[in-house]
């Protein structure tokens, strides 16, 4: 090769194709690119993929998407496998792979209704470690803003949550519950609404850093300061979530290390070097305690905000 090389030789790819039967491409699947962490796990995927010789092409969930046939152009003879970040349950672009026998893995999200190499991060540990930090700070009165239950990330972190919750005699208020889509402005809406009422919250859990954020966000409008009013925790340690003038408490789930095992999986898979009975592997997580929690105010039945004179 290194003599091709000095001779200027370029591969044809089109007859090493013909070769290798093998397109040396991955379809990554997504629904929305709404999390900061979705930078990472591309790059990360990218990355991994050119070490081990593929390219990326990038293609929206058709459950997403305004072209529901679009995860069929990503065929057999247009890629080798796929990698689904856009996964829920029943997915319709996890039902199409698996009917043409496409090699797949699931990233972030698993779907229960089918037997299928998934890798995750450990969920429910984190809704747990959430709720213990704070509850180890002494709140009582805490609100959850989750997903809708076709997530299963969010699905498991808000079980986590909820479990850790029954565990530690902290009530679970179903009006302070709120599973909504994965918006900034759903997340400052529904924020806002718990927080401007009469007996709120002292401290949120946030399934992800998008509705963290937007927690914040509607914390400013009302004239909240955090951590002294109110103590809001988030998940998945995204970029902003280090950002100095956020400084947010969230779980940590490593993310690039687990773009990078999908790709390992997916080619082995690929290479007919993993069984045929797909595993599950999950990620451990840990909680980044920051400067967006701290001890509940002492008064804890405030008017609403919108009362104030």
């Amino acid at each position: 090769m290194s003599a091709a090389r000095e001779l200027g030789y370029v591969p044809n790819e089109a007859a090493r194709m013909m070769v290798t039967r093998r397109t040396h491409a991955v379809g990554i699947v997504v629904a929305d690119l709404a999390s900061a962490v979705y930078p990472i796990i591309m790059e990360s995927l990218q990355s991994r993929l050119l070490q081990h010789g593929y390219r990326m092409i990038l293609i929206r969930d058709p459950d997403a998407s305004p072209d529901p046939q679009a995860v069929d152009t990503l065929g057999k003879t247009t890629v080798d496998g796929m990698i689904l970040l856009s996964a829920r349950d029943k997915s319709t672009a996890l039902s199409r792979v698996l009917d043409r026998q496409t090699p797949v893995v699931l990233l972030s999200r698993d779907d229960v209704s089918v037997d299928v190499e998934a890798v995750l991060a450990d969920d429910i540990s984190a809704g747990e470690q959430a709720i213990s930090h704070l509850q180890d700070l002494g709140h009582t009165e805490i609100g959850v803003i989750s997903t809708l239950r076709d997530r299963s990330n969010g699905r498991d972190r808000e079980d986590g949550a909820r479990e850790a919750m029954g565990r530690l005699n902290i009530p679970v208020r179903q009006d302070w519950l709120q599973r909504i889509r994965l918006t900034h402005e759903d997340g400052v809406r529904v924020a806002r609404r718990l927080l401007d009422q009469e007996g709120r919250p002292t401290a949120l859990f946030c399934v992800n850093d998008v509705f963290a954020l937007a927690a914040l966000d509607a914390a400013s409008q009302l004239g909240l300061r955090v951590p002294d009013d109110l103590s809001i925790v988030g998940v998945d340690d995204s970029p902003p979530a280090r950002w100095s003038f956020i400084n947010l408490t969230t779980v940590h789930q490593p993310i690039a290390d687990m773009a990078k095992d999908a790709v390992d999986r997916l080619i082995r898979r690929i290479d007919g070097g993993l069984p045929n009975q797909p595993s599950k592997a999950i990620h451990p997580v840990r909680l980044e305690v920051r400067g967006t929690t701290a001890p509940p105010p002492q008064a804890v039945l405030r008017p609403p905000l919108r009362s104030r004179v």
